[in-house]
Order: C-alpha cells, then structure tokens, then sequence
C-alpha cells in the first residue's frame, strides 16, 4: 500500500493513496509507545521531474504515559507531510540535502521509512494527563491526583544548601 511503482507514476504523473495502516503492522514495531488504532494516511505522490513529491497528512491516536503520575494517556497526532524524493543521490547526499533518495531503476519506492520517520517525530516526547497533574508521591508513590498522603517531603538535601544560601542572598 505504501509502495508506488516509479513507472506507473511516469505514466499517470499523479497517484493517490488512502488507506489505514494497522497498529500491529511490523512497520511500527520498534516505536517506543503504541497506537490506540488504526493510522489513517492520505498522499498525493506527484511525478516532479528529477523526482517525485509527496503531500498529504497521517494521522493516529498514541497510547503514552503520563510523565507524572504514569497514568495511560492518548495522545491525537495529526502530521502534515511533504516528502520530496530525488533522483541520482546518494543516501549520505540526500540527507545533506534533507530530501529521500530515489530507489534503483526498476525497483518500488516505499514510502514507509520517511512515513515513519515524520511520525516518530510529530509525537511529543512527555505526555500529561492534564496541566494541572501532581504526580506521584515521591515517598510512597500514591497518585496525588487521586489521593493524599503524610509523607513529609524533605527539601533539604546537604549538599545543595550552598547554593541555597546563593540564591537567597
């Protein structure tokens, strides 16, 4: 699905790709977080010449948690895509030049690795349950959020009490 025969877009010079990649797919097996569902792709792939354009969105539903109080979080990730292969480069000059190289005369472009690649990007890093999330304790882990606890939290550790004195002179 991800595949675009190089002759047929000579031929036809446009190409359109709709569709939905599911997340099971070995395409994202290796992600550091998981999709709640399906990804959903819209392309147009252009024939350009030298080279062939690429535009459209992806977009999905990332399972993460939440970086405070480790809750499982959903995070909607709608990427807005340009890919621009070029032909006769080299993998290390195409990426000087921030563009895919053109697959080998006679062989499919995949689209999937740059795909990919957008998408692993577009996704925030440090996913929130909510702005105002308090985390966990960090005496006795309870979820703040939910509960409270009496732990005492000390803020005194020895070895910043230097500074301390800094910052409040």
């Amino acid at each position: 699905m991800l595949k675009v025969d190089p002759g047929l877009l000579a031929r036809q010079h446009r190409i359109n790709i709709e569709g939905v990649v599911g997340p099971e797919d070995p395409m994202w097996s290796d992600m550091p977080w998981r999709f709640a569902g399906p990804v959903e792709l819209s392309l147009d792939v252009q024939d350009a010449g030298t080279g062939v354009v690429a535009r459209g969105t992806v977009g999905a539903e990332v399972e993460q948690h939440c970086r405070r109080c480790l809750q499982p979080v959903r995070t909607p990730v709608e990427e807005e895509l340009t890919l621009y292969y070029r032909d006769g480069l080299t993998e290390l000059e195409a990426q000087a030049e921030e563009v895919y190289p053109m697959p080998a005369r006679g062989e499919m472009l995949d689209l999937s690795a740059a795909i990919r690649e957008n998408l692993l990007l577009s996704v925030p890093q440090f996913a929130l349950c909510d702005e105002n999330c308090r985390g966990l304790c960090p005496r006795c882990g309870t979820n703040l959020n939910q509960f409270s606890c009496d732990c005492v939290v000390e803020d005194e550790e020895p070895r910043w009490a230097a500074l301390r004195r800094l910052r409040s002179e």
